[in-house]
């Protein structure tokens, strides 16, 4: 229960608001003394933030890599999978990249399609893209710098 001019603080327990704590527009330094030190939540609310299970890598991600032949595609995922010598591809390729968060020693998986630039492998979208992972989808479209205007 708050009483006249107060608010509850962090323990349920009334304190008095900050206009009635107020002396020539300074705070006592007796009233400062006895305020919960800020500093202390915003460490506990950090430290809570490192510990949850939400704070995870996200293990449902995807990337759609989709561009014209000879755009960089495979060479692009491949790069960043530390590759530095590409195969070709052709079709529809499935692979992932190990990702990994140094800072709190997690790591995850992100799973990459790579479509053909060839218009007859159209049809193989539908395996990349489907209804129930189209919101955990990243399409990331290549474009050639000799010919961009074949977007």
């Amino acid at each position: 229960m708050i009483g006249n001019g107060g608010t509850a603080a962090a323990g349920g327990s009334p304190r008095k608001s900050s206009h009635s704590r107020k002396e020539g527009g300074r705070r006592k330094d007796s009233e400062m003394e006895s305020e919960p030190n800020a500093e202390n939540l915003w460490s506990s609310l950090l430290s809570e933030v490192q510990t949850s299970r939400s704070a995870q890598l996200a293990s449902t991600k995807s990337l759609l890599v989709l561009g014209d032949k000879e755009s960089g595609k495979t060479t692009l995922i491949a790069k960043l999978q530390g590759n530095e010598d590409p195969k070709k591809g052709s079709g529809l390729e499935y692979g992932y990249i190990d990702v990994r968060d140094e800072y709190r020693e997690d790591h995850t998986r992100l799973s990459h399609w790579i479509l053909d630039g060839d218009p007859s492998h159209a049809n193989l979208l539908s395996f990349a893209l489907t209804e129930t992972h189209y919101a955990d989808t990243t399409v990331l479209l290549c474009v050639s710098m000799t010919t961009p205007w074949n977007i």
